[in-house]
């Protein structure tokens, strides 16, 4: 959806914020608002002009109720890091409500296994709290250090560690929330068993800010992982590659965390940046990366591994495997996969999917996909990673060697389509781990099915009547 930059600033919105939530809150002018209007891709440059920092709940209530009473809808903002531009104003009338105020660890209770974020807390936070108290919450992302836990909720954040812990959702036990109207629904008792009426957390998770903003969330903690292996499979096929993911949770008693592959294009892509490891296992077609943790310190996971793999290996399956002596090691592996990304950028212009299917599908769907956009790109350099354990792919195309960055960006809806096609036939989703926004609303009318979409428009109905929560994003279509 095209930026709308003509809307205006509703007259005296910005003194009103400031009156009642003080000047420190309220955020004016092009410069100090440019932090708020940067978008990670690009496609979504921010329009806004004033951004709001409420400090509490109540601040962000009230902000609600101000911009609600002025006529300026809300777009709720955490760590800024997502990539569909869900978080990005597209008019100069909307306001910008930034959670990075709201920081705070509020609770920590190990006994019981949980604690109280607030929104604006980094989930690098989020885990050093936990760590602190001798306990682990399990949510991984790469951008860790700079994302925030209300954004992750509100997109429903899997990243690396979906596999053997579940996603946001699964390690949320409760929330608070500002609702449209800026009333407060508080729901954070911590409690695992609670069959007293609808589940109205999980509308929220997932919603991207469009039914309520997420202002605090009560985490599930875990036992910490006391043992730990990694190792990084070379692979002539892909389609051993599941099987020797349940291989490993079998042999391991479920021990394995995550599970990530990449195809040898995407791994020499990461190999661009200056920092990326060296990959111990050149030339392979695809690599597999498994990590096994377990919170017994006596758990013998080097057994559990060879079991797991020597019958793969004796059957010429697995071309060659290191496993890592060594944390640094280990981490070093996992450098080979997360570099990716940003190696990506070194080689081009990108046009990515983020795109999920059964795992048992996995196999069968990438040579069908590729097959697919080399007949519509010939010459594209597709770069293929994810999350195996799932079915969640970085389907991701890069432009032809020879090719014009801008010529190729603009074949983005037709690629979209072709790979999109491919996903629609094997019964996948579209919009697998990083959200809708406004990046996949288009598709997902096209590929979703109409009465999921039809629910979905009668819920945002019901809380937002007015539309006043970032609106033209998400999955109301």
């Amino acid at each position: 959806m095209p930026p709308m930059a003509e809307v205006p600033l509703p007259p005296g919105l910005a003194d009103a914020l400031r009156e009642r939530l003080g000047s420190e809150a309220v955020v004016e002018g092009d410069g100090p608002v440019a932090t708020y209007m940067h978008e990670q891709r690009g496609l979504y440059p921010g329009q806004g002009r004033l951004a709001v920092r409420p400090a509490s709940a109540e601040e962000a209530a009230e902000a609600v109720r101000l911009c609600r009473r002025h006529g300026a809808p809300v777009v709720p903002q955490a760590g800024n890091t997502g990539t569909v531009g869900g978080a990005s104003p597209r008019h100069g009338g909307e306001v910008v409500l930034s959670l990075e105020r709201l920081n705070r660890i509020r609770q920590t209770d190990a006994e019981d296994g949980h604690l109280v974020a607030e929104a604006g807390c980094t989930l690098a936070e989020i885990q050093q709290a936990a760590a602190a108290a001798g306990r682990f919450f399990p949510l991984s992302l790469a951008s860790e250090a700079e994302c925030r836990i209300g954004g992750n909720l509100a997109t429903n954040a899997g990243g690396l560690n979906v596999l053997r812990y579940g996603t946001a959702r699964e390690l949320t036990l409760g929330l608070e929330v500002v609702l449209a109207d800026g009333r407060i629904w508080r729901e954070l008792k911590g409690l695992r068993k609670d069959n007293s009426g609808y589940d109205l957390r999980d509308l929220f998770i997932g919603s991207e800010g469009t039914l309520g903003i997420i202002t605090a969330a009560t985490l599930r903690l875990l036992p910490p992982p006391r043992s730990r292996r990694v190792a990084l499979l070379a692979l002539a096929e892909l389609t051993p590659a599941l099987g020797l993911v349940r291989a490993a949770q079998a042999e391991s008693g479920d021990a394995v965390v995550a599970a990530e592959i990449m195809s040898g294009p995407a791994l020499a892509m990461g190999q661009l940046l200056d920092d990326a490891p060296e990959n111990p296992l050149p030339g392979a077609a695809w690599y597999l990366l498994l990590e096994l943790a377990s919170p017994d310190p006596r758990a013998d996971l080097d057994t559990a591994l060879a079991a797991a793999l020597e019958p793969a290996e004796q059957a010429g399956a697995i071309e060659d495997a290191v496993v890592a002596p060594s944390e640094g090691a280990a981490e070093r592996l996992w450098r080979l996969r997360t570099a990716i990304p940003d190696g990506q950028r070194r080689a081009g212009a990108s046009i990515k999917h983020d795109i999920s299917v059964l795992p048992s599908e996995v196999a069968a769907f990438v040579p069908q996909a590729l097959a697919a956009v080399e007949a519509a790109e010939p010459g594209v350099r597709p770069c293929v990673f994810g999350h195996i354990g799932d079915g969640n792919l970085h389907f991701n195309l890069t432009q032809p060697a020879d090719a014009d960055r801008a010529a190729f960006l603009e074949r983005w809806g037709a690629l979209n389509r072709v790979v999109h096609d491919e996903v629609a036939r094997f019964g996948g989703s579209v919009a697998a781990e990083h959200g809708v926004g406004q990046l996949r609303r288009a598709e997902l009318a096209r590929c979703g099915d109409p009465l999921t979409g039809e629910l979905a428009r009668r819920i945002k109905s019901a809380l937002d009547p007015e539309g006043v929560l970032n609106p033209g994003k998400g999955a109301a279509l």
